[in-house]
């Protein structure tokens, strides 16, 4: 358990592939739309695209300058996306903890995953805490919630068990 307040983010490497990709994909979608006359429908379709990468690209901004705090007594989100008070569980509230592995390939055999990322969701009775494995720190936080769970009896998902297990948790 953290003697004192931990504060961990997203770091900017983390980050780089999906501001690259927002921006990749506002300059495709909006050039077209300043520099060539085009139909109706096809300018209509751009400006939809654009509105989608630039909400991604918001996204990511938000992504880095979230900042998850864990200590003894829980853990707490802070940030644009979660200005609002609440987005804090106590650990003696905890009711939910789910650890889920998201793959992008599969080995040519089918038999291992490669790639992909991780999420770590925890709830109480009335909110949910959603972190992706790019942040900086996760494996701590993943198991300090993990301590936390099992001090309070949870029950798991062996998903969730089998994941916590390659995590090294």
């Amino acid at each position: 358990m953290p003697a004192a307040r931990s504060r961990f983010g997203y770091s900017m490497r983390a980050l780089m592939l999906d501001y690259a990709g927002g921006g990749a994909g506002l300059a495709v979608s909006l050039g077209p739309l300043g520099f060539v006359p085009l139909a109706a429908p096809v300018a209509w379709l751009l400006t939809a695209l654009a509105a989608l990468f630039l909400v991604y690209f918001g996204r990511t901004v938000c992504r880095q300058l979230t900042h998850i705090e864990l200590d003894a007594a829980g853990i707490r989100v802070s940030g644009p996306a979660f200005s609002r008070p609440g987005a804090a569980i106590r650990w003696e509230n905890l009711r939910l903890l789910r650890l889920e592995y998201y793959s992008t390939r599969a080995d040519p055999e089918g038999r291992t995953m490669r790639g992909g990322w991780m999420q770590l969701k925890l709830a109480d009775a009335r909110r949910t805490i959603r972190i992706d494995s790019d942040l900086d720190g996760f494996e701590v936080v993943a198991r300090q919630a993990a301590r936390e769970a099992a001090r309070l009896g949870l029950a798991l998902e062996p998903s969730t068990l089998g994941n916590l297990q390659a995590l090294g948790g």
